[in-house]
């Protein structure tokens, strides 16, 4: 198995620098710039501080990035929270942080509204 694996890519709402002058999104592209010789990979895993400040842009930008990285060459994108993350806005933007992270959307149910799906085959 073939992966890559990046931590701590800490982007943020301005995708530009940060009051310190870091830029998480500048510097991501510019690793996956220097990884573009990379094939055949079987995963793409992103451990922790996907964001630096909680922000949905920060997620939405994340997920445009890697994914578009990893599916040229036939990998799974799989994320892992980190204590920079907000996990309500890591759900919003990468739903699970599974294969093929979706959108999370709350089943009615979950949220006190009509029932749960059959488990007994009805």
């Amino acid at each position: 198995m073939r992966m890559l694996h990046l931590s701590d890519t800490h982007l943020d709402r301005s995708g530009g620098p940060d009051a310190d002058g870091a830029d998480g999104t500048a510097a991501l592209c510019r690793l996956l710039g220097e990884l573009d010789h990379l094939d055949n990979l079987d995963a793409v895993v992103v451990t922790g501080d996907v964001a630096d400040d909680g922000s949905r842009e920060a997620y939405t930008r994340a997920h445009e990035l890697l994914s578009g990285y990893a599916s040229r060459r036939g990998a799974n994108v799989f994320y892992t929270t980190g204590n920079h993350d907000d996990r309500t806005a890591f759900a919003d933007g990468l739903g699970s942080g599974h294969v093929q992270p979706t959108r999370y959307t709350r089943e009615p149910w979950v949220s006190g509204q009509g029932q749960p799906p059959s488990t007994d085959g009805d």
